[in-house]
């Protein structure tokens, strides 16, 4: 048996399939199993050891091909789908919510297509959700409805999403540890004032107050002992450098300075992530490390950490009927921002103590 699970999406969703790959592993124990994910969260995903090979698909590469030339764009296309072919997939579990990747699966031979029909685009799947979004329920519940419309039986007692630290990540995790002067004993927690690289120009709608972050920071440093390193990406330095600033540069910033193998290595160090939700939030979770997070449009019965549980202390305004505002993937924007202004600091080092404590 050959399956291919095909997510193109960020961190967050590809590390909410893991339960579903754990799952094929465990009922095609000698299966072949290929994965489809952009670039970036390739890094991530290549250490998963139930997956037997990853393809990369860029789509913005292939969107500058275009543009510069129309044939070598067709022609790196014609060798991806090759590579593709070439496996002789049988299965292909298709988490795109579009129609062009069952449509080429189909020209290229993978005769069982399985996927969500969202707005009709499930046409050339051959065994099909309907859905109109994600909002009922957990997203991980409906990357596994695929499985059990393959006729796969999903056990209640289901796996939780899981990230693997590789011998490079645990590496530069201990070099990051002795260049900083932290003992493995110290209480070092990450903060994410950030939110990762989806909503574009809307991020800031997802983040918690930076000068709240600071406070928080203080705090955690003069009542606790705490280390606090600051982590995002390369557009998130700036943010992460205003909290460093506000806690008079006692926290680490390290926003910005390395790859996604390199951030697991530190998260994986991490007592607590404190973070706005987002993909980072859902890296440390997947490596066992204990979070608190703060979600204001988004809601958290959907897309926070999965199952809930002690170790995932979630601070959100579930009072406020206006919650969530992002339905049906889209945003119903909101300039107030109360969902997350009134959340204190107070309110997050309070949760932030007990997850230390535990």
């Amino acid at each position: 048996m050959k399956i291919l699970i095909t997510n193109p999406f960020g961190i967050g969703d590809v590390i909410f399939s893991t339960p579903l790959i754990e799952v094929v592993r465990k009922v095609f124990p000698r299966s072949y199993i290929g994965y489809i994910c952009n670039r970036r969260v390739s890094e991530l995903i290549k250490t998963n050891p139930h997956l037997n090979k990853v393809f990369v698909y860029e789509k913005d590469e292939y969107r500058e091909i275009w543009r510069r030339s129309k044939i070598r764009c067709v022609v790196k296309a014609v060798s991806f789908l090759r590579n593709i072919k070439r496996e002789k997939f049988d299965i292909s579990i298709d988490l795109s919510l579009n129609y062009q990747c069952s449509m080429l699966f189909k020209l290229i031979g993978i005769k069982t297509r399985a996927g969500f029909n969202y707005r009709n685009r499930g046409r050339f799947l051959t065994h099909k959700i309907d859905i109109e979004s994600f909002d009922n329920k957990h997203v991980v519940e409906h990357y596994l409805d695929v499985l059990r419309l393959l006729g796969i039986n999903v056990s209640r007692d289901i796996v939780s999403p899981k990230v693997y630290a590789s011998a490079t990540s645990l590496s530069f995790g201990e070099r990051f540890l002795e260049e900083n002067h932290i003992g493995k004993t110290d209480l070092l927690i990450g903060m994410v004032p950030g939110c990762g690289a989806s909503w574009g120009q809307d991020a800031s709608r997802r983040r918690w107050d930076r000068k709240k972050f600071a406070a928080l920071a203080n705090r955690l440093i003069e009542e606790c002992g705490a280390r606090v390193v600051l982590l995002g990406n390369s557009k998130e330095t700036v943010i992460c450098e205003e909290v460093r600033a506000g806690t008079g540069g006692r926290a680490l910033n390290y926003s910005g300075k390395t790859s996604i193998e390199k951030l697991i290595g530190i998260l994986a160090r991490c007592k607590v992530v404190i973070t706005n939700e987002g993909g980072m939030l859902h890296m440390a979770a997947g490596l066992g490390v204990r979070t608190v997070s703060l979600f204001g449009p988004v809601d958290e019965a959907t897309y926070g950490p999965y199952p809930r549980g002690a170790d995932h202390t979630i601070l959100s305004r579930k009072d406020m009927p206006c919650r969530p505002c992002y339905k049906k993937f889209k945003y119903n924007i909101c300039d107030e921002r109360r969902c997350l202004d009134t959340i204190t600091v107070d309110e997050v080092f309070r949760a932030a103590e007990e997850a230390i404590k535990r």
